[in-house]
């Protein structure tokens, strides 16, 4: 078990390395050919589209890989209802794009919002196939499929950029890596689900489903809502920095998110049963997570001033504060997000619904509140968000995990801690190394963070550096 998921655990952290890098280059690209309105029209198209996509396959993909019980008929009309959905939303995007260009003022957006919404006729064959294969524990599978996606995808939508297919190209993206990631899945798994419509008579997964939707939903409304409130305070320029700066953090951050959930779900859900085992492979994921998540986000705030101007070009200057602020979110939220997965594993998934109502009026509140003080706010809102998680993770009592606050918050906070110490050191090298050549002061700030944190590591948490290198195979040991 320990080999598998070292297998895992490798094969994720290099697709979410190549993801980084394909969609780092394919901003390069991007933010060379098209300008900051051009990210602002189409992230306001793309963010009605994801919304709208949580409806087709999300409220199916965690009952699915959750239900003690599984039988083809749920993935039958599992299928049936994600693809209803999906071809529903085609048909709404028409007179939807049409009242967002009046909204916005922007006549693009009508036919822009038509084609990223036809990426979401693929979406929920994923989402469906993704939580069969969570089941399964066809985790490779899951990482080939979204490796191929995004690194072709981005592919295909970097050359439409050079034929001049202009903003069309970022929409393009989302198309590709849709109908590309799901192709890939489903011949990975070899499993055929001929879909059947039987309205939403789930045989018990409607209750889950319907829990699980309302928290992804509430999620990317919170996206919806941050994109709408920037672009009125700000206008659909600053949107286009803030989409720029999203680029650089959010691909990691969904990386994670999705493999640390999904990884953690399969050996939370096995011990559903038992609440104090479950308790305590939760708290030991949450020492190792954050031991190994925090310092990527952390080191990456440090060295955003250097690495967007290098990969952005000139002319995104603004979007650094706004990439320093989301990176620093993620460092403190993303290993908070396995108290969610093991409360979800124990078949109360209401936690993280409310945990994301929060982060949504945190945000929306800190970014209005801060609109005097220009773009900063929208930085320092995603962090408010990101926070107000983070206590409802520690804060809220669990009684029936037995899991006290202290065993949830104390693994979290030594990670912190050492990722802080990390990236001020590099930041600080950072600004002297300012007069070298852009490409020599990031690889050199890159090792230098690498070092320090290894060096951290293995003083302030050594029993968890000896317990890791015990798992090991002993041939890589």
């Amino acid at each position: 078990m320990r080999r598998r998921l070292f297998g895992w655990l490798g094969l994720a952290g290099f697709e979410a390395a190549a993801r980084l890098a394909a969609l780092t280059l394919g901003t390069a690209v991007f933010s060379r050919l098209l300008t900051p309105q051009d990210f602002g029209v189409s992230a306001l198209a793309l963010i009605v589209a994801t919304v709208a996509g949580v409806f087709v396959g999300a409220p199916f993909e965690e009952p699915i890989a959750q239900r003690k019980v599984l039988r083809m008929i749920h993935l039958r009309n599992s299928m049936g209802a994600a693809m209803a959905v999906g071809i529903a939303l085609a048909f709404l995007s028409l007179p939807l794009g049409w009242a967002l260009a009046r909204l916005y003022g922007q006549p693009q957006i009508a036919p822009l919002l038509a084609l990223a919404m036809a990426a979401n006729l693929f979406v929920g064959h994923s989402d469906v196939m993704t939580g069969l294969a969570r089941r399964l524990r066809r985790f490779n599978d899951i990482a080939a499929a979204s490796l191929a996606g995004n690194v072709l995808g981005t592919a295909l939508a970097v050359l439409a950029a050079f034929l001049h297919f202009g903003i069309w190209a970022l929409l393009l993206q989302r198309v590709f890596i849709s109908v590309i990631k799901a192709a890939t899945l489903q011949a990975r798994l070899g499993y055929w689900v001929r879909p059947r419509w039987a309205g939403f008579e789930l045989d018990g997964i409607g209750k889950y489903a319907r829990i699980s939707l309302a928290d992804r939903l509430m999620d990317n409304l919170t996206f919806l809502a941050f994109n709408d409130v920037v672009a009125y305070l700000y206008g659909v320029e600053t949107l286009g920095f803030v989409n720029m700066a999203m680029r650089f953090v959010e691909p990691i951050r969904g990386a994670f998110l999705a493999t640390s959930h999904n990884l953690a779900f399969y050996f939370f859900a096995s011990v559903q049963s038992d609440p104090p085992r479950l308790a305590g492979r939760a708290t030991n994921a949450l020492s190792h997570t954050t031991l190994a998540a925090s310092p990527v986000f952390a080191g990456l705030a440090a060295v955003a001033p250097i690495l967007l101007p290098l990969a952005a070009g000139p002319g995104w200057q603004a979007a650094i504060p706004i990439a320093v602020w989301l990176a620093a979110g993620s460092a403190i939220y993303l290993p908070a997000r396995l108290v969610f997965t093991a409360i979800s594993a124990a078949g109360r998934p209401q936690y993280a619904l409310i945990a994301n109502f929060s982060a949504m009026a945190a945000t929306i509140g800190v970014l209005v509140a801060m609109a005097p003080f220009g773009p900063v706010g929208v930085g320092v809102s995603r962090v408010a968000g990101d926070v107000a998680q983070v206590a409802i993770a520690t804060l809220t009592a669990l009684p029936f995990l037995g899991w006290s606050r202290w065993r949830r918050f104390a693994p979290l906070a030594r990670g912190w801690a050492l990722s802080l110490a990390m990236a001020l050191f590099v930041y600080a090298l950072g600004g002297w190394l300012g007069g070298a050549p852009p490409w020599l002061a990031l690889a050199v700030s890159v090792v230098a963070g690498v070092v320090v944190y290894g060096l951290l590591f293995a003083l302030f948490a050594r029993e968890t550096l000896i317990a890791l290198l015990a798992a090991l195979p002993r041939s890589r040991r």
